[in-house]
């Protein structure tokens, strides 16, 4: 393994590791840089917006996230490094949204994420999925 790829791999393994046992403001407490940026395929309206910038902003989010929406499970598989600092991530997740249009339909949704690192923090997470059908 090449030594660039190393501090990549240890905070995409620590991710991991978090994400698979549920503890996802953990994560971006412990592995996200302050100013750290969060963007989604598209904005969702005002409570999940396109682009959340701020570690703040991004725990705020992320426990809004889990107050309205029921996990049943999901998948992780990754991570996966590249020489320019990133990684990615494939998740599936089985959920049921409380409010919203979807609120109440069960459904999987698929995506990638790609996880730009610099000084060992998480400085940016984009999320790559289907808007039109939520990977369906």
């Amino acid at each position: 393994m090449s030594s660039e790829l190393a501090p990549v791999l240890e905070v995409g393994h620590k991710l991991m590791e978090l994400c698979g046992q549920g503890q996802y403001r953990e994560a971006i407490e412990q592995l996200y840089a302050d100013d750290a940026k969060h963007v989604e395929a598209c904005g969702m309206g005002p409570d999940m917006p396109q682009v959340t910038q701020g570690k703040d902003a991004l725990l705020q989010m992320s426990d809004w996230w889990i107050e309205n929406h029921e996990v049943h499970g999901g998948d992780l598989k990754g991570p996966y490094p590249h020489s320019s600092g990133r990684f990615a991530v494939w998740m599936s997740i089985d959920v049921t949204p409380k409010v919203g249009p979807m609120a109440g339909k069960r459904h999987e949704m698929h995506e990638v994420c790609l996880y730009t690192v610099n000084d060992r923090k998480i400085s940016q997470v984009e999320f790559f999925w289907d808007p039109t059908g939520y990977g369906e």
